[in-house]
């Protein structure tokens, strides 16, 4: 879409982050457990950084593992969401080097910890989720750079191949899975999704996973909608006698071919992308309370569609980043530029009563690298 315009937003939060933040363990429910392949020294893990780094929503914070050292191995996170209620229709993974390490992602997902526990989702069930039946129907869905999606040949997971190295986002029919699987996967003997390929010699880093159900607003913003391109780490001082001088700490987002990327930027060299923080201030006017706030407030309701259910409550108002599109129909070749690593920059929800069980509410949303 030319020109950033803006339509429908929609949000993907992360769920992972919203468990932890309530208190749930990352050691032990969101892991790195098992990497191999049939070499000699078939157990290969990550060389620098830490599980938990992969979860921090830090994107340039990237965490590298040795895949070069074994090229069949395989790079398993295992991911317990602690409840089959929470709904998952979304996964996200942010500054990663697949196409430069040749590979791929391989997905699948069950009702019971020990379907996600061995590598290629062989002991997953179809009953929990066929895959073969979701992909046939088009439903496993490039957001961003997600360029080939293609079921297993026993339908038990679905395969993603992302053109370029950056950030993938896809979207799938909307599951009610406790347990979810993300394997990293060597590519170059071109095998497809059938059977693990190899890796290059490029060792894989992944900057940050992400797992959760987007949410589309109810309709576009109001038509005072603001966008603002900010340069907000300049300091400028001035001398005695009125000459300016100014620092500049950041110029914005990073983007250096072969090396990281913030989310969702395209260029290879820092002097060939935009600079700065994007931010939106935006309105929604006569949303419908059922939009709005779940059907009720003392415990939290899985089951409803609102903005404070699925967004607001699960980033913790503007504690944990999310991801942030400013059209829902921007999907496919050249969606990055309607997407955003972001964050609320506001510490309350304010809902005002318009007219009978109808709220007007506001939001800033501003760029995170």
């Amino acid at each position: 879409m030319a020109n950033q315009n803006i339509r429908t937003p929609r949000f993907y939060p992360d769920m992972i982050n919203y468990l932890m933040a309530r208190g749930v363990a990352q050691n032990g429910e969101f892991d790195v457990v098992a990497t191999g392949g049939s070499g000699a020294t078939a157990t290969r893990g990550i060389q620098t950084g830490s599980e938990a780094e992969l979860f921090d929503m830090r994107p340039l914070n990237k965490v590298d593992f040795d895949t070069s050292g074994d090229t069949d191995s395989q790079v398993l996170i295992t991911i317990d969401l602690q409840s089959e209620n929470f709904k998952t229709n979304y996964i996200a993974i942010l500054n990663h080097n697949l196409v430069s390490a040749v590979g791929k992602i391989r997905i699948f997902a069950g009702d019971i910890s020990s379907d996600v526990a061995s590598v290629d989702g062989s002991a997953c069930e179809t009953a929990d989720v066929n895959w073969g039946t979701i992909v046939d129907a088009g439903n496993v869905v490039e957001v961003v750079n997600a360029d080939t999606r293609t079921k297993a040949t026993d339908d038990k997971s679905v395969v993603i191949e992302p053109g370029t190295d950056g950030s993938t986002i896809i979207r799938f029919t909307e599951q009610s899975l406790r347990y979810w699987a993300i394997q990293f996967e060597g590519n170059t003997t071109n095998t497809g999704a059938a059977t693990n390929g190899t890796w290059g010699s490029t060792d894989l880093y992944v900057g940050c996973v992400m797992i959760g159900e987007y949410y589309n607003m109810p309709h576009a913003p109001d038509m005072s909608v603001k966008r603002s391109i900010m340069f907000d780490q300049t300091s400028i001082q001035e001398s005695v006698g009125g000459q300016r001088y100014s620092n500049m700490r950041s110029f914005g987002g990073q983007s250096e071919s072969g090396t990281t990327k913030s989310p969702f930027k395209l260029a290879s060299k820092h002097h060939t992308m935009y600079g700065g923080r994007l931010a939106f201030d935006m309105d929604f006017s006569y949303l419908n309370a059922t939009d709005v706030m779940p059907t009720e407030y003392a415990s939290v309701q899985y089951g409803d569609d609102t903005a404070v259910e699925d967004v607001w409550n699960i980033t913790h108002g503007n504690h944990i980043p999310f991801i942030f599109s400013i059209d829902k129909d921007s999907e496919g070749n050249g969606a990055e530029s309607e997407h955003i690593f972001a964050r609320f920059a506001q510490d309350s929800l304010n809902m005002t009563q318009v007219a009978n069980d109808v709220f007007n509410i506001s939001m800033r949303i501003e760029e995170e690298f």
